[in-house]
């Protein structure tokens, strides 16, 4: 018998290697495998496989799987006890072996089942709202990474039509050398130019890098993945009210969580004061060492004596205390919400008239002046300095409203999700506006 249960003892364990074994070999299958992402890449279509692939995502998934999955063994009672003994001295006797069978249940305080589940639900409405908060987080950083992603590749861009004016503006030099109308030094400083706007490139080439990384990490796979180039941001759209985005703001994931987390701790206060009174214990047995059949049947009552009042007295206070820091807890968490969210609509709203400024006025204003530049240097009318200057605010302008537009995109991204509603969560995954 020792040497079966030492044989089923090996197979379960090697079963239970197995079957881990798989389990670990499907997840390294599962995160190796590298979603295919479409082309061009879009803010919607990025979070989206962001919110289906994200590790962290996942594993707050099984936190709440498992927070739901104790809600019915919370509620239950305990298993019954089962106990059989027998007296060594009446094996083989005529008589027979003298037994004793003997069946127990234990029964806590009325009520205590019920608050132990409800302290389990409330534990599950935590993990429910900690996975929508994780959400909006991550939908949130998704979007703020694409918006870098978007910069970055427009900046490449921009250097790369600045390294075209700058040809041009040397051709035109070398011929005005050549004529006599120029100095040489017109023709050096265009390739200093030049070779420098390639040193920049060189800069954002490696900012590319970085930020494929970035988003190549929130999708769970190698970082040196291949990462498809950007559609163009969305339109600006106009902002709701900060009055309707604050009040909004109240019922968000991460205070329901906080909520759900006072509740649960006053539950356990309650919980706590029902482990003053006794335990039961309920029995039923058949002895068979009592002569009279009569007698042989049993029934028992057993119940726990709480004398010592002043340790449940302490667990109590504890409890009680533990409720008043999950509210007040709950009351910062509010506070600091709505001044973050004040804060980033502070800072969006500057970010939209930022874009609208250099959009409007900025890069038209530096355009215009770059071609007047030009034109009057190729007719003699103009120098080589104004030309360089000229070129130098179009760069920089044109800079300036990739950098805004992705800024302001990064900056309404927060907004929503400090918002926490289910409206942003929509915004944020591209599902609808």
């Amino acid at each position: 018998m020792r040497q079966y249960s030492k044989s089923l003892a090996g197979v379960v364990g090697l079963a239970l290697c197995i079957a881990v074994s798989a389990t670990h070999a499907a997840d390294l299958a599962h995160r190796n495998h590298e979603v295919a992402l479409p082309a061009p890449l879009t803010a919607g279509s990025f979070t989206t496989a962001v919110l289906a692939r994200n590790a962290s995502l996942r594993a707050m998934r099984q936190a709440l799987v498992a927070a739901v999955s104790s809600i019915r063994p919370a509620g239950a009672l305990p298993d019954p006890m089962l106990s059989v003994s027998a007296a060594p001295r009446t094996f083989g006797s005529a008589m027979g072996t003298g037994e004793d069978i003997e069946v127990s249940q234990a029964l806590p305080w009325w009520g205590t089942l019920e608050v132990r589940k409800e302290i389990a639900r409330a534990d599950a409405e935590v993990a429910r709202h900690d996975l929508q908060a994780l959400r909006l987080r991550l939908a949130a950083t998704a979007r703020g990474v694409f918006a870098d992603w978007v910069f970055v590749h427009r900046a490449l861009a921009i250097n790369a039509a600045n390294q075209s004016v700058l040809g041009e503006l040397r051709r035109i030099a070398s011929v005005r050398y050549a004529a006599g109308r120029s100095p040489q030094s017109d023709v050096l400083q265009a390739d200093l130019e030049r070779t420098m706007l390639a040193q920049q490139q060189l800069k954002w080439q490696r900012k590319t890098a970085v930020v494929a990384a970035r988003m190549n990490a929130l999708l769970d796979r190698r970082p040196t993945a291949s990462i498809p180039l950007p559609a163009a941001l969305p339109a600006p759209t106009r902002l709701p009210s900060e009055a309707a985005l604050l009040q909004r703001a109240l019922t968000h994931p991460k205070l329901k969580a906080l909520e759900a987390e006072a509740h649960a701790a006053r539950a356990k206060e309650r919980l706590a004061g029902k482990q003053r009174f006794p335990r039961f214990q309920v029995s039923a047995g058949y002895n068979s060492m009592w002569p009279d059949p009569a007698m042989r049947p049993m029934v028992g009552l057993s119940f726990t004596v709480p004398l010592d009042q002043g340790k449940y007295r302490a667990e109590i206070d504890a409890a009680q205390a533990q409720a008043r820091r999950a509210e007040y807890a709950l009351d910062n968490q509010r506070a600091a919400l709505l001044a973050d969210l004040s804060g980033a609509y502070a800072s969006t709203r500057e970010a939209a008239k930022s874009l609208a400024l250099y959009r409007n006025d900025l890069v038209p204003l530096a355009r215009d002046a770059l071609d007047v530049a030009l034109s009057e240097y190729s007719s003699g009318r103009g120098g080589f300095l104004q030309v360089l200057t000229a070129e130098q605010h179009q760069l920089d302008t044109a800079l300036g409203l990739a950098r805004a537009q992705s800024e302001y995109f990064a900056r309404r991204a927060e907004l929503e999700q400090l918002s926490g509603s289910e409206r942003a969560m929509r915004s944020a995954t591209g599902v609808s506006p």
